[in-house]
């Protein structure tokens, strides 16, 4: 009798199992670390400093040849730009000096690259606010060509988080080539279309890498053990955990 109970349960423990199994789908793995990640924001931190100077000198320029024939559009594109730099250096410098804001990586960086994509789109809109639509030749391409270097070379600085460089890369490629359709000219429109693609290529390529490196230097040490509650769903132990049972 006792034999047939034991059974009994076995049979009940194996189709439970094998039912938890079926509906259990693994978690997708994370395939960056914790030390990896910070590490990533500690690059861009440091490295960010290049990409904003370019910027600002850049747009600075860019005023300059274009103020001359449109003062009022130059003085009033500039202070946005300016504005938008001088928000992004500060937060910058905050975190590197080990600001209270230091003590969140996570959430600087988000707050970092939403500054970063207000100032993306004020950088690139320089081909449509700076210059009107009947502006001379040369000077809006000029623009156009300044606003694609500074917008991809920005970007580059910021390569070791993705979203901070598309938020120069993407406006770069994407308002340059509406400011080329807006002027009928099909042939700098082809040509910007393709140095877009280009830069956005390497840009891509670029945060990969940094990526791939800085995986590689911290791989991911955490392991977890699943074990099955009596309600038939799986619970992940920390190692810690782990360690504390086995200790007891």
């Amino acid at each position: 009798m006792a034999h047939a109970m034991e059974v009994k349960d076995a049979r009940a423990l194996q189709r439970l199992a094998e039912e938890t199994s079926r509906s259990f789908k693994p978690a997708r793995p994370k395939t960056r670390s914790r030390a990896a990640l910070l590490e990533m924001i500690d690059l861009l931190s440091r490295w960010s400093a290049a990409g904003l100077a370019l910027i600002a000198g850049i747009a600075v320029y860019m005023a300059i040849i274009a103020g001359r024939g449109f003062p009022a559009r130059a003085l009033a594109w500039t202070a946005l730009l300016l504005c938008a730099v001088w928000v992004c250096r500060r937060m910058r410098a905050q975190f590197r000096a080990g600001a209270a804001i230091a003590a969140r990586p996570f959430r600087w960086r988000a707050s970092y690259t939403s500054c970063l994509s207000v100032l993306g789109v004020i950088f690139a809109s320089a081909p449509i606010l700076l210059t009107p639509q009947d502006a001379p030749g040369l000077i809006s391409l000029q623009v156009v060509v300044l606003v694609m270097v500074g917008g991809f070379g920005a970007a580059l600085f910021h390569a070791a988080h993705p979203t901070s460089a598309a938020a120069f890369a993407v406006p770069g490629a994407l308002l340059p080539i509406l400011a080329a359709i807006r002027g009928g000219d099909m042939l700098l429109t082809s040509a910007l279309a393709a140095t877009s693609v280009a830069g956005l290529f390497v840009v891509f390529t670029l945060s990969r890498t940094i990526a791939r490196n800085a995986s590689r230097r911290n791989p991911r040490t955490r392991f977890v053990r699943r074990e099955i509650e009596p309600s038939g769903r799986y619970v992940e132990n920390a190692p810690a955990q782990a360690t504390s049972k086995s200790a007891i």
